[in-house]
């Protein structure tokens, strides 16, 4: 699906993961996990699980999503996330986004999201976001741009969140905006 470079808002290039990525990617993932490192519990035993769920991360993922496509996310040359896409045979599903701390809270994961939308309107296929329930910010987003929620595929800790291109989205007449969410198949 991604041959090379992809320019995507706010200046970020996205390409295919390579062997070289591979320390930045697992260290990205032990630098965004404080919420083990919150609970209680020594140190090294909470690296450990840490490691352990990266570990399970690298291996589940293949399994579990065979058509994954992974992408490291550029600003100016330098390495600042990485964004993980299943291409379904029912949907476009997000299956991981994460920056580096320096690039967080400036618009880039809500820039992702929305070009991931743009992608399910030319597929012709809904989008499935991942949204941890403490995430408000991140549940008001896709409020906002027409997901809702799908119940049988949530949890306690993850709404499963799933947007469905209009017609004239899907024909490129109309840009992706906020809006009232649609509801039924593409």
């Amino acid at each position: 699906m991604i041959d090379g470079t992809v320019a995507l808002p706010h200046g970020i290039t996205a390409r295919p993961a390579r062997r070289g990525d591979k320390d930045f990617l697992a260290k990205l993932y032990r630098a965004n996990r404080d919420d083990i490192r919150l609970a209680e519990g020594e140190t090294d035993y909470l690296e450990n699980i840490i490691e352990m769920q990266l570990e399970a991360q690298i291996n589940g993922y293949g399994d579990q999503f065979p058509n994954a496509l992974y992408l490291v996310l550029e600003k100016n040359g330098s390495r600042i996330g990485r964004v993980t896409f299943d291409i379904g045979s029912v949907e476009l599903r997000l299956i991981d986004l994460d920056f580096i701390k320096k690039a967080k809270n400036k618009g880039y994961g809500s820039g992702i999201i929305i070009w991931m939308m743009q992608t399910a309107a030319k597929i012709k296929k809904p989008a499935l976001v991942p949204a941890r329930r403490d995430n408000q910010l991140l549940l008001r987003f896709l409020h906002k741009y027409g997901y809702t929620e799908e119940s049988t595929m949530s949890d306690d800790v993850f709404a499963r969140m799933i947007w469905f291109p209009t017609t004239e989205e899907m024909a490129g007449l109309t840009d992706i905006r906020p809006r009232p969410a649609v509801m039924g198949a593409v």
